[in-house]
């Protein structure tokens, strides 16, 4: 027999070998792998498929039209996670590690088309417990991607708790094993990113949160159309609230967070960036005053911040192009009187909490808009969160105020309308838990008031033909300055506060006898 014949059937015979080893090992790997899974007692799910692909050259498999339910439910009763994967591919996995640990080991697990929905259960659901836990032991991979997915929340009564469509994600060099399963991150990765197409989630019985195109990553964040909107009507509101209480309509175009870093650190959770970037929010505030006082004190800025649990650093939040609105309704039977503030930029610098500080620098907020839509306002604001009595400077201008744009607020919350102009209004507020001191100045010309009785109706004639006989027409192209002192009332807000500031002043530099009652 010739070489070269015996050549050929020596390689003849490894390729049959090698084909029946393949089918062989293919086959034994067909029923290794699900008896790897199930046999795992941490493991809580029936995992399912309609074919597997093993290409052993390759080193690749591919499951099709895979099916995950708990062990322990039932068609009748249904807890736990529900899942349907049109695809998974899984590439290059260790031979070795499958044939000596029991464990399957790759390099990528790749998800195509999962469709998940989390339905309640008894206990609350963890990170640790219902997801890494059971796979630690079983499966370990640098990589899984995640492609056209869809994630439904439901509730007790099946209504949808959370929503995300279309989404994708990507962890890369990823760890689990016995050190990082006792860590409050029992995952690590050298990067991750996450998108879905929208995103819609229940917060409570009062409000839903819903976006468009979240994009976020181990570094960056970007939401597109975020809405925070409720649920209730305003009449449904103010009815359902034992106390009063403030409600929340807000919608930003954008908001961006370009360098986010966050972690642990002996159990303690640090958030930082450098930039917090949010484009044309439109806030509008409600608040019902038919509800009962909600007489609890409230905490100041540099309070609620000193008071953090974590380690918050944030160099700045931008608010660009914006718009806010309070609205304060009196009664069932009066409109609501509205303050608007357009052209809302503002820049709010060195928000932080006090853990693992060394330097704790003061925090400003620098306002810029339009007051009513039409009047010029400045204002700056300083506080130290370090400092335990909360002292807070607020230096504002105000410019160009018509009577037109002040009487829908003045008469419902003051029973007053006036006609003239305020030219400018000046303003320095050093408050802080207890009290405020501070200057007022004002400049008008052409100014007339009207007084209305308590109702609102009928006009208070001799208070005005007074009032008016004790105000001059204007100030001379002079500005009229003030000291004001006023006691803070801790069981409202620190606008509240504000408020009853500028109306001291205004009242001692037009109306010192009249409104002021007399002093």
């Amino acid at each position: 027999m010739s070489l070269l014949k015996k050549i050929l059937i020596g390689l003849a015979a490894l390729l049959i070998i090698g084909t029946i080893a393949n089918y062989g090992l293919s086959y034994w790997i067909s029923r290794k792998l699900p008896n790897i899974i199930q046999s795992n007692k941490d493991m809580p799910y029936n995992i399912s498929y309609t074919d597997l692909d093993i290409s052993l050259l390759k080193g690749n498999i591919t499951v099709l039209n895979a099916s995950l339910s708990p062990k322990d439910s039932t068609a009748q009763l249904k807890s736990g996670a529900y899942g349907q994967i049109e695809k998974i591919r899984i590439e290059h996995f260790s031979l070795w590690a499958l044939l000596k640990n029991n464990k399957i080991k790759v390099d990528n697990i790749i998800i195509d088309k999962p469709e998940v929905i989390l339905y309640p259960k008894e206990n609350k659901y963890n990170v640790k417990g219902d997801l890494v836990k059971p796979f630690k032991n079983t499966i370990s991979t640098k990589a899984i991607e995640v492609n056209k997915g869809e994630f439904i929340l439901l509730d007790t009564i099946d209504n949808t708790k959370l929503k995300a469509t279309n989404i994708s994600m990507l962890f890369r060099n990823i760890k689990i094993d016995s050190t990082t399963i006792k860590d409050n991150v029992p995952v690590k990765y050298s990067s991750y990113s996450l998108k879905c197409d929208s995103l819609f989630y229940q917060v409570d019985k009062q409000y839903n949160i819903t976006t468009h195109k979240l994009n976020i990553s181990d570094t960056a964040i970007t939401i597109n159309n975020f809405k925070l909107t409720p649920e209730q009507t305003r009449i449904e509101f103010a009815q359902s609230i034992p106390k009063e209480k403030d409600q929340y309509n807000i919608e930003v175009s954008k908001i961006h967070i370009p360098d986010l870093l966050w972690g642990f650190v002996n159990d303690t959770l640090y958030i930082r960036t450098p930039l917090v970037d949010l484009t044309k929010v439109n806030a509008v505030i409600y608040r019902p005053k038919m509800a009962p006082d909600d007489l609890s004190v409230k905490k100041l800025y540099s309070q609620m911040l000193r008071e953090i649990k974590f380690d918050l650093k944030t160099d700045t939040i931008k608010l660009n192009d914006s718009y806010v609105e309070y609205q304060e309704q009196q009664s069932y039977d009066k409109p609501a009187a509205k303050v608007m503030f357009s052209d809302f930029n503002a820049t709010i610098k060195n928000i932080y909490s006090p853990i693992n500080k060394t330097e704790t620098p003061q925090t400003t907020l620098d306002v810029n808009c339009l007051f009513m839509k039409s009047s010029p306002l400045s204002v700056h604001w300083t506080f130290d969160i370090t400092d335990k009595t909360d002292a807070f400077t607020i230096q504002g201008k105000l410019q160009n105020v018509k009577s037109s744009v002040i009487d829908p607020v003045a008469k419902p919350l003051m029973n007053i309308t006036t006609t003239g102009n305020l030219k400018e209004i000046y303003f320095t507020f050093n408050g802080n838990r207890n009290s405020s001191n501070g200057d007022f100045a004002i400049r008008y010309d052409d100014l007339k008031v009207k007084l209305y009785k308590k109702d609102g109706k009928d006009k208070n004639k001799l208070m005005s033909a007074v009032g008016n006989l004790l105000v001059k027409n204007d100030s001379e192209d002079e500005l009229k300055e003030t000291e004001v002192s006023v006691e803070r009332l801790k069981d409202k807000s620190v606008f509240n506060f504000l408020w009853r500031f500028l109306y001291e002043g205004l009242k001692k530099t037009l109306l010192p006898k009249i409104i002021s009652g007399g002093d």
